[in-house]
């Protein structure tokens, strides 16, 4: 878990964090509906810990985002939010893991220019799509 935490923590410093007045823009939208949205040393180490940008708690009344969070990491967990709080996010299925994560990744790209993400972040989202479209497909196929 410490390599992974490192790794983690690494690529995070080296990412471009999302915009600020964006950040603050839909985190008050969230306060507004009554969702936390926090940010601390505590929860940076937290979530480098667990090798992930941010979280979402559910049932969606919480969100964890590290403080250098990307534009594709902070838009992914609102996804996820969104999925948490139509009730559609199975956290103990992993075919409805990887379908909603194939979803996520799928709109990020599709969405790219309006959510503000790199090309560098694109990269790693359309890698991390092909990853859970070839688990999925060995999950259908009765493999691990």
């Amino acid at each position: 878990m410490i390599l992974y935490s490192r790794k983690s923590e690494d690529i995070i410093n080296k990412q471009k964090p999302i915009d600020n007045q964006i950040l603050q823009r839909v985190k008050n939208n969230l306060n507004k509906k009554g969702v936390d949205l926090l940010q601390s040393e505590e929860v940076d180490r937290y979530l480098v810990f667990r090798g992930i940008e941010a979280t979402v708690f559910d049932p969606g009344d919480i969100i964890f985002m590290h403080s250098k969070v990307s534009a594709s990491g902070f838009f992914e967990e609102l996804i996820h939010y969104g999925q948490v709080k139509r009730g559609g996010f199975n956290k103990d299925s992993p075919e409805d893991i990887f379908i909603k994560e194939i979803e996520a990744q799928k709109r990020l790209i599709k969405y790219r220019n309006a959510y503000q993400i790199t090309d560098e972040e694109i990269e790693v989202l359309t890698g991390n799509l092909n990853y859970y479209k070839i688990k999925l497909e060995i999950l259908r196929k009765g493999g691990v």
